[in-house]
């Protein structure tokens, strides 16, 4: 992980816990409490009018609230209130000024959205939209995209244009993968059923052997890198089922309990996952946050469920209107649905969950 991506990581983090008690900020705190923290956070000298210029009104009466300019890159920054919807108005304000200024590059924000203007890109202004950022997307993709999107070395050696269709291709990779999970993993669990098969992940693996599904939708199912979406090949059919003794089983080459951290806007979690069986217990004394995202889905009835449980036998109590706090330990099936009850929303607990030196939990996942 580079280091403007680790700083841009804190940055979100620290902006979404403070927006949690002020969800639409406008204008003015946009500006100061999101923009400038981001910018600086992405290597921008933000004290320097040389760099990141302020509201300057150009030869042809046009401004934008920031014109950001280092070494060979350039481009306007154009930002509105949180609950400012933003539209065509906004994009051609700031194209228009980028344009006059000698760069196709634009940037329209409003703190949760990014969205990048090209002005190279023919039609209509909302058909000029080069890309879109929002603050709300899962995990650190947001962070991370957003980390390509201001590179400050970037600007500098003037890469906009490729760091823009590398994180299109990234978007694109992510809804694939999305695709795939909700298709292939009811199929997987009738497969399981059919063969009477004792996991998930030997499931997948027998499903691939047999052709059901590919490598590259095993990858996804499995939680495992991926480098593109691109089908790729199976394994030829069997022509029979294998013996039970012989149906694929994770590797146990990890056979030490491993100790596992996973902070989130104040909360700390500790678990101990234990690779001969598995399972992930969150040990007396971790905290989750106490929220539920509204747009999770089947994920918020699940979570709702097992905290309803947990506050009512006792292994949870709430310890402050942002928190609640596990009093004994909870075993989990999975290093996911640990983690998403630590965030109150969906995440990859292989991601998320940190050993002692800062490494994911999927170093340590089972072959």
């Amino acid at each position: 992980m580079s280091g403007t991506q680790e700083r841009i990581r804190e940055a979100v983090e620290a902006i979404q816990t403070w927006l949690i008690s002020s969800p639409n900020p406008g204008e003015a705190i946009v500006r100061q409490a999101i923009v400038l923290r981001l910018l600086h956070a992405a290597g921008f000298d933000i004290w320097n009018p040389a760099e990141v210029v302020p509201e300057e009104t150009n030869a042809t009466g046009n401004r934008s609230d920031f014109l950001i300019r280092t070494g060979a890159g350039k481009f306007a920054l154009e930002i509105k209130g949180m609950n400012i919807t933003l539209g065509a108005q906004q994009f051609q304000q700031a194209s228009t000024y980028a344009v006059n200024e000698g760069t196709r590059w634009a940037i329209v924000t409003n703190g949760r959205v990014w969205i990048a203007i090209d002005e190279h890109l023919p039609g209509r202004w909302e058909e000029r939209v080069a890309l879109k950022l929002e603050l709300g997307q899962e995990g650190h993709t947001f962070a991370d995209d957003l980390a390509a999107l201001l590179d400050a070395g970037m600007w500098r050696a003037d890469g906009f244009a490729g760091a823009v269709q590398a994180i299109k291709s990234r978007q694109q990779q992510r809804l694939d993968e999305a695709r795939i999970l909700k298709e292939k993993t009811p199929l997987i669990h009738n497969f399981q059923r059919e063969h009477d098969i004792g996991s998930f992940e030997s499931a997948v693996k027998l499903a691939t052997q047999l052709g059901t599904i590919t490598e590259a939708e095993r990858d996804v199912l499995l939680g495992m890198p991926t480098q593109n979406m691109a089908p790729a090949k199976s394994s030829p059919p069997l022509m029979q089922r294998p013996h039970p003794d012989q149906e694929p089983q994770p590797s146990m080459h990890k056979a030490q309990d491993i100790h596992f951290t996973y902070c989130l806007f104040g909360a700390e979690a500790h678990a101990v996952y234990r690779p001969v069986d598995g399972t992930w217990t969150v040990k007396a004394g971790s905290t989750a946050l106490n929220r539920l995202l509204s747009d999770e889905g089947t994920n918020a009835k699940g979570i709702s469920a097992r905290r309803r449980s947990g506050l009512k036998n006792g292994q949870l109590v709430k310890k402050s209107a942002e928190l609640l706090e596990y009093v004994a330990d909870v075993t989990y099936k999975s290093a996911s649905t640990a983690a998403i009850d630590i965030a109150g929303a969906s995440r990859n607990g292989w991601e998320c969950w940190k050993d002692s030196e800062g490494r994911p939990a999927q170093h340590h996942r089972p072959e």
